[in-house]
């Protein structure tokens, strides 16, 4: 066979096996997001699923009266915009007024934003410091603006106090 042959397929050949990566790595990327979408399909029909507990409305307002119970998340925002994690839409709430996150063993650690407080059992935290000497355990109350909330947790119920 002539020379000329054996360069058409040799360039036959990279473009086809260029053309089985590409098919591979769109195949794969359909894969992984029918995946996540299974898994998302899933999570919304298991409603407390990623909760480690609520926060319980004991002073609120008229958009958030007494006996509420707000999903408490593993890590998440508080304020009152509707992007937070938790929505508290009190007067003295401030959009993004608190960032928290439960540890195994301590409980809820709350971290107020800059220029923000809140008081948890009646200590009054304004900044990170504080916030590791008093987390928020089980029964605990949370004053943030004028709402008041108790928390009741799911996960981590035997925390040191």
């Amino acid at each position: 066979m002539p020379q000329e042959i054996y360069e058409i397929i040799a360039l036959g050949a990279r473009w086809w096996f260029i053309l089985l990566g590409v098919l591979i790595v769109l195949r794969a990327f359909g894969w992984l997001r029918r995946d996540s979408r299974r898994a998302k399909r899933r999570l919304r029909q298991l409603p407390d699923a990623g909760m480690i507990g609520e926060m319980v409305v004991l002073q609120g307002s008229d958009e958030l009266p007494e006996g509420t119970a707000l999903p408490i998340p593993r890590a998440g925002v508080l304020g009152f915009v509707r992007s937070c994690d938790v929505v508290v839409p009190v007067a003295g709430v401030a959009a993004r007024h608190i960032d928290f996150v439960f540890q195994d063993g301590k409980g809820l650690l709350l971290f107020p934003l800059r220029k923000q407080t809140c008081c948890v059992d009646d200590i009054e935290l304004t900044h990170r410091s504080k916030t590791k000497k008093h987390p928020m355990c089980h029964g605990s109350r949370l004053q943030v603006g004028e709402a008041v909330l108790r928390l009741r947790l799911f996960a981590g119920l035997d925390t040191e106090y």
